[in-house]
């Protein structure tokens, strides 16, 4: 039997991730569906942005993550990803918008000379670089981790902020050397999220997935640094 709600993507995407783990949050029966981003006539028609995820929704079609993150929590407002105190909410958007400004935007630039058989120019390196300094500076200020990042209820915050510091901490590791969940004072939080049930079951997959994704792109990036290799059990 089909489910009302039936999310589709990618495994390996950051975002798709983000919008499965607020639907296993929820608790909310869903079917996954593997699709990749593509520009044909139908895909489209799905999200006119060509971009996964895509949620099949008893309302229509959703794309973009925040307004699937942000749908799921009006219609399904049960365990909801939001705080009732306007102050918590406004913070948790905060640390939204800077996760995907200004940490997950600019590491997704250097993606060519990391997950692909490409190379980065160094202009791009350094400007990046600067963005990192600025954004986790920025996140040490606004999180509390205590022990979510705002607070004692998980929230739209730390899904956004788990998925991309993921991928961030790759691209940090390999380019730089650097550590952009220490640097932002998120250790013990990365570690208390990667131990939740729905990051298990999602990283698990992911880890499936990109290993193929490198292979398929002859990409110079192959083992996660060591902190993520034993994010389950680092101090």
């Amino acid at each position: 039997m089909t489910s009302a709600l039936r999310l589709h993507g990618y495994p390996v995407s950051n975002y798709f991730n983000i919008a499965r783990a607020a639907l296993i949050e929820k608790r909310l029966v869903h079917d996954i569906v593997t699709a990749r981003a593509a520009q044909d006539d139908a895909f489209l028609a799905m999200n006119p942005m060509g971009k996964i995820p895509v949620l099949e929704s008893p309302d229509g079609w959703i794309s973009e993550t925040v307004a699937i993150t942000e749908y799921l929590d009006d219609r399904f407002p049960d365990h909801s990803l939001r705080h009732a105190d306007l102050a918590d909410r406004a913070t948790a958007r905060q640390i939204v918008n800077i996760v995907q400004m200004y940490l997950e935007a600019p590491i997704r630039s250097l993606f060519p000379g990391v997950f692909a058989n490409g190379a980065n120019d160094q202009r791009t390196v350094d400007s990046v670089a600067a963005t990192l300094d600025r954004s986790t500076r920025a996140l040490r200020m606004l999180c509390r981790s205590d022990p979510f990042l705002v607070g004692s209820a998980i929230s739209q915050a730390d899904l956004f902020a788990f998925y991309n510091f993921d991928i961030a901490e790759r691209v940090g590791h390999f380019v730089y050397g650097r550590s952009v969940i220490a640097e932002a004072g998120l250790a013990a939080w990365f570690n208390g999220m990667a131990k939740r049930d729905s990051s298990r079951l999602i990283m698990a997959d992911f880890e499936l997935h990109f290993r193929q994704y490198l292979a398929d792109h002859d990409a110079p990036y192959r083992a996660p640094p060591p902190f993520l290799s034993g994010q389950q059990t680092h101090a």
